[in-house]
């Protein structure tokens, strides 16, 4: 899949966190299909849905996992929108995600930056 698209849900956690999930589909109408299923689900939620949606994007992600047990080790993401487009980046820590985060403070207008948690990990970064 060198290009596609990726489902992303971000979520704030209590402790003030994003956390991130990610699926990757084969074309937009796919993606805004399942992501019209869950979102009802999302919703109603105890946590705080922060964004959802259909963005292009190639990077791929490991599949997600719904049984994870509480200490699976979690990865830093740095996560971009820019209306229909995702760029996501991996950083080694949460500490260095907000370096990045910090440099994009002049953003153009439109774009959302977010650090972000996750307990999948890329297979295949891209932009």
């Amino acid at each position: 899949m060198d290009a596609g698209v990726v489902m992303i849900i971000l979520a704030l956690l209590s402790g003030g966190e994003v956390s991130s999930t990610f699926v990757n589909v084969e074309t937009r109408a796919e993606c805004n299909e399942r992501l019209a299923r869950i979102r009802p689900v999302l919703e109603s939620g105890e946590i705080k849905l922060e964004e959802a949606g259909c963005f292009d994007s190639s990077v791929q992600f490991d599949d997600f996992d719904h049984s994870m047990p509480q200490d699976a080790p979690r990865y830093s993401f740095l996560v971009s929108i820019d209306h229909e487009r995702a760029v996501i980046q991996k950083h080694t820590s949460a500490a260095n995600c907000q370096k990045s985060l910090e440099l994009l403070s002049k953003a153009p207008a439109g774009q959302k930056n977010y650090c972000t948690t996750s307990t999948q990990d890329l297979i295949v970064q891209g932009g």
